[in-house]
């Protein structure tokens, strides 16, 4: 017998539907910041650029324009799910020192 997901502190992949949502946006700058706090509860997320200038976001470390995941101008998203879990910091920075990009983000979580 394996180990069971609650051993392991995951989200149960079949929680159907996502019990909480948190609907919300950031304003990214050319400065990394944290777009989105740790959170155990997390079970999936999405990140949507709604501006014109490219976002990158890092997982668990400082965003660095030209690395890690980059969301193209205009609808370029991201999505943790079950898959890819992640319950750390998100940061994200913009290509664009000069104006804020906003980033959609609606994160689901189990409380």
């Amino acid at each position: 017998m394996g180990i069971s997901l609650k051993e392991h502190n995951m989200a149960d992949p079949r929680i159907w539907p996502v019990p909480v949502v948190n609907d919300t946006f950031f304003a990214v700058t050319g400065v990394s910041q944290i777009c989105l706090a740790a959170n155990p509860d997390r079970v999936d997320c999405d990140f949507i650029n709604d501006g014109d200038a490219v976002i990158y976001l890092g997982r668990g470390n400082v965003a660095v324009v030209g690395s890690g995941l980059r969301l193209n101008p205009n609808g370029g998203s991201y999505h943790i799910t079950t898959a890819n879990l992640f319950h750390g910091d998100v940061y994200a920075i913009s290509d664009d020192p000069q104006e804020g990009t906003n980033l959609c983000i609606s994160e689901g979580r189990l409380r």
